[in-house]
């Protein structure tokens, strides 16, 4: 069988070997890794990141040698780690040079709505990728902030509410978008309603609460795809943390129509693991399950980091997840370019903020001081994942020996079946996998990943 491995700690990344099959007595008992692939859960959508204007920002920095790595090493399969999903955001979002939206001040029948803003950086950001990525680039698209005329706090920062007049005019806003989109030949799969619902920023925020959100896609975003012509755009719930990804589902979907128009419930990672929240919501209400976005700050050690981010790999596609979105596809060494991530900071339109302190990791870091791309050990982490699963994979079941060491398993369409494996110990850790009734021993490393394909 042929091993991929990764040992940050070495330098070492995709490392490849091969190991031959049946190496271990068939009656071995420690160190097992089970792989039952007759026992099958849900399939992969994907897994990508998030197609910012600060990243888009960044991408248009770089020289054409540049820009051919860097989409080659998110894209391709063969030459990079094979993303095939993504997101973007209606109107700005922190990840932004500053505040904007699509239409002037007070305009309530949207006469003004122009992509002119996205079509500096982010709109040919996405059309490189998309002659890049092997495969269907399924993009869903979430709103940060309606504009601030259509909010009770007359602001896009720090929270407030949609105001009830303007509802209908919002829902006609995510059409417009859509269609607009499309205009410039890129096809927006779903949106989300909105980013981190509960979350009141002093960045782009709009507060919903779950009778909120229900009422507002039952009443005016459901039916105005409809009469659009846009009834096959998909809907994305929540969007935010996991500690409540289970209650808010619930509260959603307390209206039938609601639960049989909405695609996915959207979660982040930054309340902490619970995976079991994500587990109730596929077996309450049998939705998929979207990671929709993840990051950390840029003053983690990015080894760690990837180990953190692979448990959240671990964790997801181990209680039902189908589609992982990283945050920002590139940041600067910073961490940025971002607006407002500071109570004191500005809301004026033009301002950009930044602070070494609160910038945020990406897996490619573009040093704007040297002109480098780094690729660091995140972006080969969630490779273990994303370039060696295909969509459509089916994860099968696996069982495992010990709290440190992480497993799970596919099938590929293809027919192929891909094991990951994560050592999270300081210490070295065998893996005996066996697969009816054949075992094969290896050994990870500490703090290392490896894809196994059976």
């Amino acid at each position: 069988m042929k091993i991929f491995e990764s040992v940050p700690a070495k330098g070492r990344y995709f490392a490849e070997s091969t190991v031959k099959e049946g190496n271990a007595p068939e009656n071995t008992e420690m160190g097992v890794v089970n792989v039952f692939d007759e026992i099958e859960y849900q399939a992969v959508l994907g897994f990508g990141g998030a197609f910012t204007e600060s990243a888009a920002y960044l991408y248009s920095q770089l020289s054409d040698k540049q820009k051919k790595r860097f989409m080659e090493g998110y894209f391709s399969r063969e030459k990079g780690i094979g993303y095939n999903f993504g997101r973007t955001h209606i109107n700005s979002c922190d990840f932004s040079l500053d505040i904007y939206t699509y239409v002037e001040k007070g305009d309530r029948d949207l006469s003004t709505f122009s992509l002119e803003r996205d079509r500096k950086y982010i709109i040919p950001f996405l059309k490189d990728a998309l002659q890049y990525c092997g495969e269907e680039l399924v993009l869903f698209a979430s709103p940060w902030s309606p504009p601030d005329y259509m909010k009770d706090n007359e602001s896009a920062i720090r929270g407030g509410s949609l105001k009830e007049e303007y509802k209908a005019v919002w829902a006609r806003y995510y059409a417009k978008y859509i269609k607009a989109m499309r205009a410039e030949g890129i096809e927006i799969s779903a949106i989300s309603v909105q980013n981190e619902p509960i979350a009141k920023q002093s960045w782009e925020s709009c507060y919903y609460s779950p009778e909120d959100e229900r009422d507002f896609i039952e009443q005016y975003l459901a039916p105005v795809l409809e009469e659009e012509g846009l009834s096959a755009i998909k809907i994305i719930i929540w969007d935010h943390n996991k500690e409540r990804v289970y209650d808010r589902s619930k509260k959603i979907f307390s209206s039938p129509a609601v639960q049989k128009r909405v695609w996915a419930v959207g979660h982040h990672w930054y309340s902490g693991d619970h995976f079991e929240g994500m587990r109730l919501v596929h077996e309450r209400f049998g939705k998929p399950l979207i990671s929709s976005e993840i990051c950390g700050s840029i003053l983690e050690d990015p080894a760690v980091l990837a180990e953190r981010y692979g448990k959240e790999l671990f964790g997801d596609f181990g209680n039902f997840t189908a589609g992982f979105c990283d945050w920002n596809l590139m940041l600067s060494e910073q961490g940025g370019p971002f607006h407002n991530r500071s109570s004191k900071s500005t809301s004026c339109a033009g301002v950009v903020f930044e602070d070494k302190s609160h910038g945020c990791y990406a897996p490619v870091i573009f040093d704007t001081r040297k002109k480098e791309l780094i690729f660091t050990p995140i972006y080969y982490y969630i490779g273990h994942f994303s370039k060696f699963l295909q969509r459509g994979a089916v994860r099968v079941a696996t069982t495992k020996y010990c709290e440190d060491l992480h497993a799970i398993a596919f099938q590929n369409p293809d027919g192929g079946l891909v094991l990951i494996l994560m050592n999270a110990s300081d210490g070295e850790l065998p893996a005996v996998i066996r697969r009816n009734d054949v075992c094969t021993k290896i050994s990870l490393e500490p703090h290392s990943i490896v894809t196994v394909l059976l």
